[in-house]
């Protein structure tokens, strides 16, 4: 298919997918990417298909293999090996890893297609901020349930999905979940790479 094509596609695929795509905790306690679903189309999987090689937006980071063994052990996010995780709902789809620190909490590391304007629409108290000079929002995405705390950090083809699991308050400086995820953040969005 040729470029143009391929953008009308993309483009068909980004009105199909005005859903949101953002976490929430499941039954078992631990955060799972959630949305509002919309059937999978062909528009929607050709889109996907599309954006999921080449170096544009979020197929140009791999969370699992940029953020390093060596960089783990810096910040003392080397508990145990990075999980990979790739997650799927309807047109909406992340893909990343969970790492564990040394402190025994976990935390997630994705892109995905959802954007801000996404997670604006389904969590409208979400705080507005900035990382390395990216637009980015931050919420509890269930506040009932302790411990958890998300930021997207805008990217060109969605966003930056981070999400900290830390129910038992197992940071070492006793921060708060999303303090934390603002100081993961503020340490992972400088190895996008420029134009993401």
């Amino acid at each position: 298919m040729n470029r143009a094509r391929l953008a009308g596609i993309a483009m068909s695929a980004g009105v199909l997918a005005a859903v949101s795509s953002l976490a929430a905790c499941g039954e078992d306690g631990n955060a799972t990417p959630t949305a509002t679903s919309a059937p999978a189309t062909s528009a929607t999987s050709a889109a996907a298909t599309s954006s999921s090689g080449g170096a544009s937006g979020t197929a140009a980071f791999d969370p699992c293999t940029s953020i390093t063994s060596q960089f783990l052990a810096e910040h003392q996010w080397n508990g145990r090996a990075p999980q990979p995780r790739q997650d799927t709902e309807g047109p909406s789809t992340w893909k990343g890893c969970v790492f564990a620190t040394a402190s025994a909490y976990t935390f997630r590391v994705q892109t995905t297609n959802g954007t801000l304007a996404q997670v604006r629409e389904k969590f409208p108290a979400a705080l507005a901020t900035t990382v390395q000079g990216r637009r980015a929002l931050r919420y509890q995405a269930r506040p009932d349930v302790p411990g958890g705390c998300t930021i997207n950090v805008e990217m060109a083809s969605g966003s930056l999905y981070i999400l900290v699991d830390d129910p038992r308050g197992a940071h070492p400086r006793k921060l708060s979940p999303c303090d934390n995820v603002t100081e993961i953040a503020e340490a992972v969005v400088p190895l996008l790479p420029s134009g993401s």
